[in-house]
């Protein structure tokens, strides 16, 4: 599964979150386009089923990505931030049928280090 965001920022903070506390080294970024028509779904923080999608551990949401994921039910995921909640995850699977549609914009080769303020990290951390 490749888990991205709509937009960097979000990536970032996701990376943060989830990350060692330590600021990553040689990381790097590409983006991708999306043509219309795409199979996606969305997960419904609303639905009664999806209590407790935001708690810090993440059964109710990794047990919902799985069954996505497993099913091939779409090509694309969009799920909520937790940390970023008015932004979305989009995650990518790679065994659908529709995989191949998906395309870097310009060239693979174009990746673009990411770049980390220490300031995220407190100001003991110094960037790599």
């Amino acid at each position: 599964m490749l888990y991205t965001s709509e937009h960097y920022s979000t990536s970032l903070l996701e990376k943060l979150v989830h990350g060692s506390g330590q600021i990553p080294a040689n990381q790097h970024y590409i983006e991708i386009t999306l043509p219309n028509g795409l199979s996606y779904e969305e997960f419904d923080v609303n639905d009664p089923q999806s209590k407790g999608w935001d708690d810090l551990n993440p059964s109710v949401s990794r047990a919902y990505g799985e069954s996505w994921y497993v099913n091939r039910r779409s090509l694309l995921l969009y799920a909520p931030s937790v940390v970023a909640r008015f932004d979305y995850n989009l995650l990518i699977n790679p065994h659908h049928p529709e995989f191949n549609k998906i395309y870097a914009s310009g060239s693979v080769s174009r990746h673009r280090p990411v770049h980390w303020d220490a300031r995220l990290y407190g100001k003991m951390l110094s960037p790599p």
